[in-house]
């Protein structure tokens, strides 16, 4: 039974010449933005050179989407996922390729609200409306999309999304430190590590999954080298980085992981000769909360680096730049079974998501923040929080709370995926930043 013979669930009939007459002025619109936003990035003084590669890759209905196509005519399965708790090394080790397709863009969010209640995360909400009227390049070419059961919206999204694709849950556990919830989690890699096997017809060897491992890994050294030169005076914007991160998400990661270790050999001269993207006395900011995706989802980063005063984003602790790449398969004993504990281990432990909780509740991600505080520098932080995001924004007072006893300024920024907001936003960013650059103490803003 192909696809479009699966009984439709949650699918709206919708007629044939509409969709295509909605995917048409949606992606003109969406294309249109990807390449404003990037010109919005190239007008900054003094952009690395070596961004050039980046911006390439982020037109997304460019290059990459015609070699992922490729790639599928030539037989490669391609494995979309929903989330960054999926293994993407035993996708790689079994020869698929892997790309994250949540989506990033404002007007399938109207469409998605046909099925999705607009108390609903706008993320879901849009990427069923990308579904709906196959607007995503990368999503179409998908053989089958894995969706994590992370929140309430991602899961009843990855059901949602059965209607028009393959689709696979993964069940991460909500108590990480428990020995339960360990061997629950192997299990569920073991499966996944299967399903994968039987869809490329091909058997994840030790030899490959070491491969697959090291690969990432060098991405992962490429990712903190970049990350280390964002911890002194500016040398990138920190939306330039940002954009470096999420095409992580859809490139080839040897290729990107090249074009990165250049970016940062083009900053580490810039270093030396103190050419910096901004005045050094900019207001460092620390992006968290809700994930902000490239390419219409871009406007708090334009806001808080083109407003007077200017401020420069110098970190982000959020699943849609950071907390990507950050932490590398750790490997004791090169046989199957130990890297697919190490595996398995890497995609909870480390993660900070506020999905997870315990008797102390979710330490890691206040200890990962307070750490990145001191790190990085920052003068300030921006909390964004996408309504219909329950999960961050029932964790916000505790952030707010433990940022309050550090001195810290915190900005509670709430938003849709809409234009329609930026003129209020702006007012309010520009007064934060005042703040901060003014060194005036204050306690949580809203």
């Amino acid at each position: 039974m192909t696809e479009s013979e699966v009984e439709k669930r949650y699918a709206p009939e919708i007629p044939d010449k509409e969709v295509e007459e909605m995917r048409k002025t949606i992606m003109d619109r969406s294309a249109k933005m990807i390449d404003e936003n990037i010109e919005r990035m190239k007008k900054m003084p003094n952009r690395p050179k070596g961004m050039q590669y980046f911006d390439e890759i982020a037109k997304f209905f460019g290059r990459r989407s015609d070699e992922i196509k490729a790639a599928k005519e030539e037989g490669k399965k391609i494995v979309g996922t929903l989330c960054m708790m999926v293994p993407y090394e035993l996708i790689d080790a079994a020869g698929a390729i892997p790309l994250r397709v949540e989506s990033g863009f404002y007007d399938p969010t109207k469409i998605g609200d046909r099925i999705c209640p607009v108390e609903v995360c706008p993320v879901a909400r849009s990427t069923v409306g990308s579904a709906m009227i196959n607007l995503s390049p990368y999503f179409e070419q998908c053989d089958v999309i894995v969706c994590p059961t992370t929140c309430d919206s991602r899961t009843k999204m990855g059901e949602i999304l059965g209607d028009y694709k393959k689709t696979w849950t993964l069940s991460p556990p909500r108590m990480k430190d428990s020995v339960q919830a360990k061997a629950f989690w192997l299990e569920e890699t073991k499966d996944f590590k299967k399903k994968i096997e039987d869809l490329t017809k091909t058997k994840i060897t030790t030899k490959s999954l070491r491969a697959a491992i090291d690969r990432r890994a060098k991405a992962t050294k490429a990712f903190r080298r970049l990350d280390d030169l964002r911890k002194g005076d500016p040398v990138i914007m920190g939306r330039d980085a940002m954009m470096v991160n999420q095409m992580a998400w859809i490139d080839d990661l040897p290729r990107w992981t090249q074009k990165t270790e250049e970016l940062c050999d083009e900053l580490d001269k810039r270093v030396a000769e103190k050419s910096f993207a901004c005045p050094p006395e900019t207001p460092r900011v620390m992006f968290t909360g809700t994930p902000m995706i490239w390419p219409d989802n871009w406007k708090i980063p334009n806001l808080v680096e083109e407003s007077k005063p200017q401020g420069v984003i110098v970190c982000d602790e959020a699943c849609s730049s950071g907390r990507f790449l950050h932490d590398p398969v750790g490997v004791d004993e090169n046989t199957t079974d130990d890297m697919l504990i190490a595996v398995a281990e890497r995609y909870v432990m480390p993660c900070t998501c506020p999905c997870f909780t315990s008797d102390e509740g979710n330490a890691d991600r206040i200890n990962l923040m307070k750490s990145m505080l001191k790190d990085f520098r920052v003068d300030g932080v921006i909390y964004h929080m996408l309504r219909g995001c329950h999960l961050y924004s029932m964790e916000y007072a505790r952030v707010k709370r433990v940022l309050s006893k550090e001195k810290m300024p915190v900005y509670y920024l709430d938003t849709e995926y809409s234009r329609e907001d930026v003129g209020q936003m702006r007012v309010r960013v520009e007064a934060f930043l005042e703040m901060l650059q003014s060194g005036t103490e204050a306690d949580a803003l809203y």
